[in-house]
């Protein structure tokens, strides 16, 4: 009988298996980044101007538990985002540099399946975004560093060529960072 039982469970853990070999996945996208600033967001700068647009990337793995709920960790490259100005109206001195931003995160991922090869999605999380920024004219540099806690929230569509590949689109934003991410990349279920 002990024997039978062990069997049974062996059998029924084998057969489970798949199922769970499924739950785990991994993905990385590319896209483009919209800073949510203009040249007049720049408090002591005259006449400034902001490169707001940059390549962004994610890269995230997570676990579904089932066909509507996942949890994921992601980590998402904001981009790089160039300034100039100048220090007073009639001033000559010029001001240049960069923010770069990203940020780590993990969030809940709610799910509806439309077939057994779409679905769209969204989600809610809370992430850790740090923002790098330079300033340079002809006879200073300055560097500073700021980290902040937030809000992180998304929505997208996978579509799946088999059980283990698919395809992914995205809008994803930062609270505490006002980019816009625009992504697709590529799922592996394992």
């Amino acid at each position: 009988m002990k024997s039978l039982t062990t069997a049974l469970v062996l059998a029924a853990g084998l057969a489970a298996a798949p199922a769970f070999a499924q739950s785990w996945y991994f993905g990385a996208g590319v896209g483009v980044g919209n800073l949510n600033k203009s040249g007049t967001d720049l408090t002591g700068l005259y006449n400034a101007s902001v490169d707001d647009s940059d390549t962004t990337y994610t890269i995230r793995g997570g676990y579904k538990f089932s066909p509507n709920i996942a949890v994921e960790l992601g980590y998402y490259d904001l981009g790089n985002y160039s300034f100039s100005g100048r220090l007073a109206p009639t001033s000559t001195t010029e001001i240049s540099g960069s923010a770069k931003a990203k940020s780590w995160g993990i969030s809940v991922v709610g799910i509806a399946p439309i077939h057994e090869s779409f679905d769209v999605y969204a989600r809610i999380g809370i992430e850790q975004s740090e923002l790098k920024a330079n300033a340079n004219s002809a006879t200073l540099t300055a560097n500073d560093s700021d980290k902040q806690t937030g809000a992180t929230y998304g929505v997208g569509a996978h579509y799946y060529f088999n059980k283990q590949w698919g395809l992914f689109g995205e809008w994803m934003k930062n609270d505490k960072i006002n980019v816009d991410s625009y992504l697709i990349g590529a799922d592996f279920r394992f």
